[in-house]
């Protein structure tokens, strides 16, 4: 009981002790400058072709990832990108479709890897053009397209 009385009041007496940190009646200094920084950044929906190319894309087997790689043919820096990956079995038909966002920054000319979450919950799928696991007779084969809906660029 004693001990209980006593952590009761070590307790009362810490929240009466306490310091006071923040400061009242403190206002900002007016510069006339603006605090924030902003950038243009436009919008381009439904680049053309040639904008973005899409290469190396890969997901293992039992991989929790996507991987592919985006090359910037545009004069401007592309800030992010929204896109579009379409999955198919070997027979061409539709296994699932995902929209992503990225804000991955490519400068012009250049070349970024994209990483995005697997549509592959249960990690039974593979990229065909993969290498071909030990247990293939076990996992099924997909093949994808990737287009580009829209580009955020500076």
């Amino acid at each position: 009981m004693k001990k209980i009385l006593l952590c009761l009041f070590i307790i009362a007496t810490v929240g009466v002790c306490a310091q006071q940190t923040t400061r009242k009646g403190l206002k900002t200094a007016n510069t006339g400058k603006s605090t924030e920084t902003t950038s243009a950044v436009g919008i381009i929906a439904n680049p053309p072709a040639h904008a973005v190319d899409i290469n190396g894309y890969d997901k293992p087997l039992r991989s929790s990832r996507e991987t592919f790689f985006a090359t910037n043919n545009d004069k401007r820096n592309i800030a992010g990108m929204a896109f579009t990956i379409t999955y198919f079995d070997s027979s061409g038909r539709q296994l699932h479709k995902a929209h992503h966002n990225t804000s991955t920054e490519i400068p012009s000319g250049e070349t970024r890897q994209i990483a995005v979450r697997s549509w592959d919950k249960q990690q039974s799928f593979y990229y065909a053009r993969s290498t071909v696991p030990v247990r293939a007779q076990q996992a099924t084969p997909y093949d994808v397209k990737i287009e580009i809906d829209t580009l955020f660029v500076r």
